[in-house]
């Protein structure tokens, strides 16, 4: 039977914990949780006097993003997240070379069931777990940096709903 070798990896499980760290103020700050969340921070864009009467409101939707992710775009953008935010290139006793490993084998041996038929999954990774949400998120991390500087220089708002967030606590 296919399943995601996550589960034979209990030692991945501090990565969710470790990308909430990593991630900035501003990327928090840019994280819409609900939308009431979104009224809050609009409202606080108002008071700090950056609402105009030609401030555009664009909206982008992802579709099946955590099944589009393209693997090696996946692999070099968590390599660069965690060489940038690995002290001593570690996350507990897991070296940047033992994650990349394990990433590329889960990636590689990610299979699903539709009609009977078992195929292996070849873009993204297996919708509910939780190595393809933090290496989903991570990847998006990366990918709105130049999108949220932008924003900050001409006082502009940003903000990315995440249907499904991290558990931060820890």
């Amino acid at each position: 039977m296919c399943r995601s070798l996550v589960s034979s990896f209990p030692t991945l499980s501090p990565l969710p914990t470790f990308f909430a760290k990593c991630r900035s103020n501003a990327a928090r700050e840019m994280t819409f949780i609900n939308g009431i969340d979104v009224i809050r921070k609009l409202e606080k864009y108002i008071l700090d006097g950056h609402f105009q009467a030609t401030t555009k409101f664009i909206i982008i939707n992802v579709t099946d993003l955590y099944t589009m992710i393209p693997r090696e775009g996946a692999l070099h953008t968590l390599m660069r997240f965690l060489e940038k935010n690995l002290h001593h290139g570690k996350i507990g006793t897991l070296s940047i070379h033992g994650i990349m490993r394990m990433t590329r084998l889960i990636l590689d041996t990610n299979c699903f069931a539709y009609n009977n038929k078992y195929y292996q999954q070849t873009r993204g990774g297996a919708m509910g777990s939780a190595f393809t949400q933090v290496s989903t998120n991570i990847y998006m991390f990366e990918w709105e940096q130049d999108l949220i500087k932008h924003q900050t220089v001409h006082k502009g708002m940003y903000g990315r709903f995440v249907k499904y967030l991290l558990n931060e606590k820890g």
